[in-house]
């Protein structure tokens, strides 16, 4: 007996779909005004756990992803894994900053953290990805680096 394989959509792979990387940059996108709105920082928390979980385990446990790319179209487009990664340590890193930031009263820096976020995230929803511009920024400077020891 012949037994079908199929393969888990969500599977980490080295390509991901567009419409996936916008369903997580939405959600990312909603808690921020969500936080705005109501002015409680505690609920970056689970932007951050999301984006936690999402990074050491794959797409696969992203919350977001899971939620809203079904609402969005489809596309062939796709985002190097690579990139993510990297842009989720920038979400990471700020979202972390405005969560400590906000626990320890200092509400300017959270809100600078905050808006440097959401300013990283609008763009991308926009079409153009200000952390994948940082990503290769950061590499050609360790190739030239690179090339100044030799």
């Amino acid at each position: 007996m012949a037994r079908s394989i199929t393969l888990d959509s969500y599977a980490c792979i080295d390509e991901v779909p567009l419409h996936r990387v916008r369903g997580n940059q939405l959600g990312i996108f909603l808690s921020i005004v969500a936080t705005v709105i109501t002015q409680q920082f505690w609920s970056l928390a689970l932007p951050l756990l999301v984006q936690l979980i999402s990074r050491t385990y794959g797409i696969r446990y992203n919350v977001f992803i899971r939620a809203l790319s079904p609402l969005l179209p489809s596309s062939t487009r796709t985002e190097s894994r690579e990139l993510l990664r990297f842009n989720s340590l920038l979400a990471i890193l700020f979202l972390a900053v405005a969560l400590i930031a906000s626990a320890l009263g200092a509400q300017v820096l959270a809100y600078i953290s905050l808006g440097m976020l959401t300013a990283a995230v609008v763009l991308a929803l926009s079409g153009f990805c200000l952390g994948c511009f940082m990503y290769f920024q950061w590499k050609q400077f360790h190739a030239r680096r690179g090339l100044r020891r030799n």
